[in-house]
């Protein structure tokens, strides 16, 4: 599918936002119900790379946060009936389901490839980047292209 097609196919999907962190973390809990941890409970992996890629994100172009800088907000998805959707999603061999959160560059990052994507397009882009169709527009359609492939077997 070339980038004209998944324009075509997913540009009505996509919110003018950007939500702020406190609006996603709402929006998560009426998903799921979660428990805010400490980022040094996340295995070691998942903060490393929450650091790694939120000082090398797009958004974090402009800011340059120094990994010692960064403030992470981290969640762990209670495993229930209410998040057993995400659950059911390869979770990169880990037991629980988290989603962090970086206060200054506002990179998001989840070991759940289904909520990782409700949250990056509940998140929305900015009226310029959509349309200007700019790089995190860009990163979204690419996203939504994926899974749509994924789940029907392209």
């Amino acid at each position: 599918m070339n980038y004209n097609e998944q324009v075509r196919m997913f540009k009505h999907l996509i919110p003018i936002g950007p939500k702020s962190i406190s609006e996603l973390v709402e929006m998560l809990e009426a998903k799921a119900d979660i428990k805010e941890i400490a980022p040094n409970e996340l295995p070691g992996y998942a903060r490393q790379t929450a650091i790694y890629n939120a000082s090398h994100c797009i958004l974090n172009e402009d800011l340059q946060v120094k990994p010692d800088n960064m403030l992470l907000l981290a969640f762990q998805i209670i495993q229930n009936e209410k998040s057993s959707y995400y659950y059911s999603d390869d979770i990169m061999g880990d037991d629980f389901i988290y989603v962090v959160f970086e206060k200054h560059t506002e990179y998001m990052w989840s070991n759940s490839q289904k909520l990782f994507l409700e949250l990056e397009l509940a998140r929305g882009v900015s009226q310029h980047e959509f349309d200007t169709e700019g790089i995190l527009f860009r990163s979204l359609v690419a996203h939504l292209a994926s899974d749509y492939c994924l789940k029907n077997g392209i």
